[in-house]
Order: C-alpha cells, then sequence, then structure tokens
C-alpha cells in the first residue's frame, strides 16, 4: 500500500524555467478518502502557487497547473474512490 503520495507539478511545461518543478509529499496512512482528496488539493494549491511565479499568465498557468496536478496525483493513487471524490475518471486496462 502506498504510505506518501507525492504530488508533483509538470511545472517544466507550464512555466520557462524547468527548475521550476516543484513536489510535495502527502501522507496517505489512516486517512478517509475525503481526507485524502482535501490533503492532495491543498498539496497542488501550494506547489501550483509556486509554479507560477513570474509567469506571464499566472491565472491561467494556475488553473492547468492544480487540474493537471491533482489528476496526476489521483491516477498515480490509482483508487477508484479517491478518483469519484475527485471527479476523475481512471483509465481501465
Amino acid at each position: 500500500m502506498i504510505r506518501i503520495l507525492t504530488v508533483a507539478a509538470a511545472a517544466a511545461m507550464l512555466v520557462a524555467a524547468p527548475a521550476s518543478a516543484q513536489s510535495m509529499k502527502v501522507a496517505v496512512t489512516g486517512k478517509t478518502t475525503e481526507q485524502l482528496h482535501v490533503d492532495i488539493a491543498k498539496a497542488a494549491k501550494k506547489v501550483c502557487n509556486r509554479a507560477v511565479v513570474g509567469a506571464s499568465f499566472p491565472r491561467e498557468m494556475y488553473a492547468a497547473c492544480y487540474k493537471a496536478t491533482v489528476e496526476a496525483a489521483v491516477t498515480k493513487a490509482n483508487d477508484p474512490a479517491l478518483a469519484a471524490a475527485a471527479g476523475i475518471t481512471l483509465a481501465s486496462r
């Protein structure tokens, strides 16, 4: 079982400087699906706020960063309940 989920913004695609990519770890153990979703959202907000500093279009970049970051973290967790809480459909294999 995954105990820590890393939330990472794909800031290299959104911001010109590749070195500005950020990540943050979110503890998973002992949390409900809703608590985990809230923690992922908070981490994505922090990571994306840092990623868009100095950007030409920060609002648009923030929105795209936040959406992509939450989707990536939920997909990485591969938990159907978490995906449902986030409003994301996981790809079936």
